[in-house]
């Protein structure tokens, strides 16, 4: 669960055209390379569970379309639009989309991955079946072909082993932020004429189909051979995927993104002639009053839910709890670094009223060791530290901390949190000054250490690749890190699982972060253009979302 930065740094306006293939002229306004990356955790890493088997190559050829689906019926003199409530993820080029998840799924609408998955699992993607051998490090993907790139070329073998060297050489400049295990890729190359790819990993590795062949965008290797700062690179190229949608316009300053339908992309034209993302102030006043045609809301969000679900011309899908807020120590600045300061403030925080007050019933109490309760992964054997204020004065009193003061940084959307464990600890003798500040800048000082108590949130908490609970800047444990490292190599789901318990043990134990709720989640959308879904253990690597981009493409 790895985050990444973005800064603010102006680009010229763009206005390239492309080949008679590409579409007309990208509108791009001012966006900014990412020099200043928030730092959470490591990048969502989803798994299937045992029940769900990664499929054989014989399963995923099986599972491969056999024809291009009809895309949805439209008029010549009436596009379709599907409009969604957004914000600014920043340019959706495979290196400088804001590193959180609606920032890659912004990138995700343009680009292709080897593997994907739907609503039930992995299923076929640019590769048409793939195979690992017995060594374990050797996969072996067999490519579709007739794949075209936005701009008309051919998408060859080629390209997928460019795309590995080439990110793997970036990873190694510290140009990549997003949580690839790209260290872990020994090589890959061209087989069977081009029609084939290997690719041979340094060791066996747990999670591949999620966190790398799932999820790393494979790029055209015509545009971006020869660049040396992919970060940099904002033009009309640097989006020029492979996927069912083109970027038609970037507006940073109003969060809007334009996209329009590839008619060439190799399952079919999408159902949708274009998607749009703009802000706006109430997504379910802009739902109601036909603005948009789709909105995701959680925790707080319920009280929207309620109303909406007494519309009948809404239909309302519930998902799972896959993230979670969480209260982030300091463990360097006394007296914070003594564990049973933290163990007091765990105590003297009464998560059941965050849950009740500041989301409204919208949420659940969050599980002390990070994944969701829902989650195959999940250690449900955990200390929960009862809200107790005796028990917490009792804690201080005995390891004779005295009163004293501390800041408590977040962001806008989680003041009323702040506000209640600012109450609940006064009443300790713990003096809280609460301080906001916007996303990317409290993600900063998150990935500074520059902080005293911090509360933020993400996703992917249904998958156990939590290589850092939190930063490692204000917390370490060599413990830790030696029980995660052999999860990664742990390719049997039951003995990876006996890794994730221990390093969930560890976390509710020393308490570098206070998990505080997961949300409850529903997407709210107009039936008859496209059908959201919430994937299995999220899009990617467990980004929480019911947009997956095979919502847009017909009788799948």
């Amino acid at each position: 669960m790895q985050t990444r930065h973005v800064v603010s740094v102006l680009v010229l306006l763009v206005a390239m055209l492309l080949t008679s293939c590409a579409p007309a002229a990208l509108r791009v306004t001012p966006t900014p390379p990412p020099t200043a990356t928030p730092i959470v955790t490591k990048a969502p890493a989803t798994v299937v569970p045992t029940a769900r088997p990664e499929p054989t190559a014989t399963q995923a050829a099986a599972a491969s379309p056999t024809a291009a689906p009809a895309a949805a019926p439209t008029t010549k003199d009436k596009p379709i639009t599907y409009v969604m409530p957004g914000d600014d993820w920043g340019y959706p080029s495979p290196f400088a989309f804001y590193s959180r998840g609606p920032g890659y799924l912004r990138m995700s609408y343009l680009f292709d991955t080897l593997v994907w998955k739907d609503e039930k699992g992995y299923v076929p993607w640019l590769a048409e079946e793939w195979k690992v051998a017995e060594d374990g490090v050797t996969w072996t993907f067999r490519l579709r072909q007739g794949v075209k790139w936005h701009d008309g070329q051919p998408l060859t073998a080629e390209d997928v082993v460019f795309t590995f060297q080439y990110f793997k050489d970036k990873f190694e400049k510290g140009m990549i932020k997003w949580g690839w295990p790209l260290d872990k890729v020994a090589s890959a190359e061209v087989a069977d004429n081009g029609k084939a790819v290997i690719v041979r990993m340094k060791a066996p590795t747990a999670g591949l189909l999620t966190d790398l062949f799932g999820s790393l965008p494979i790029i055209p290797k015509h545009i971006w051979a020869g660049v040396e700062d992919p970060l940099k690179k904002l033009d009309a190229q640097a989006v020029i995927g492979s996927s069912l949608f083109r970027l038609r316009e970037y507006n940073k300053e109003q969060g809007r993104y334009i996209y329009e339908a590839n008619p060439d992309f190799f399952l079919g034209k999408p159902s949708v002639d274009q998607l749009s993302f703009i802000k706006v102030k109430d997504a379910a006043l802009s739902l109601v009053a036909g603005e948009v045609d789709e909105a995701g809301f959680s925790g707080k969000g319920i009280t929207s839910v309620r109303e909406l679900k007494t519309k009948p011309e809404f239909k309302i899908i519930e998902g799972p709890s896959d993230w979670v807020l969480k209260l982030y120590f300091n463990t360097t600045r006394a007296p914070l670094d003594k564990l049973v300061v933290r163990q007091a403030i765990a105590h003297a925080i009464n998560r059941q009223e965050l849950v009740e007050k500041a989301q409204m019933g919208g949420a659940i109490v969050a599980s002390m060791g990070i994944l969701s309760p829902g989650s195959y992964w999940h250690n449900p054997n955990l200390p929960t530290y009862a809200f107790d204020t005796d028990k917490a004065k009792e804690l201080l009193n005995k390891a004779g901390v005295a009163p004293f003061d501390t800041t408590l940084l977040t962001t806008a959307d989680y003041v009323r949190e702040a506000e209640l464990i600012k109450n609940t600890l006064q009443s300790v003798g713990i003096n809280v000054t609460v301080k906001t500040a916007d996303r990317a800048t409290v993600d900063n000082l998150l990935r500074e250490g520059n902080f005293d108590l911090l509360i933020t949130g993400h996703g992917g908490t249904a998958n156990p690749d939590i290589d850092h609970p939190s930063n490692p800047k204000v917390w370490t444990s060599a413990e830790y890190q030696e029980v995660y490292q052999r999860s990664t190599t742990a390719v049997d789901d039951k003995v990876r699982r006996e890794y994730a318990w221990k390093m969930q043990a560890i976390i509710a134990e020393q308490l570098p972060v206070l998990p505080l709720w997961h949300p409850l989640m529903w997407e709210v959308y107009r039936p008859g253009k496209a059908t959201p879904f919430f994937t299995p253990e999220g899009v990617d690597g467990g980004i929480p979302t019911a947009t997956n981009k095979l919502m847009f493409i017909p009788k799948r």
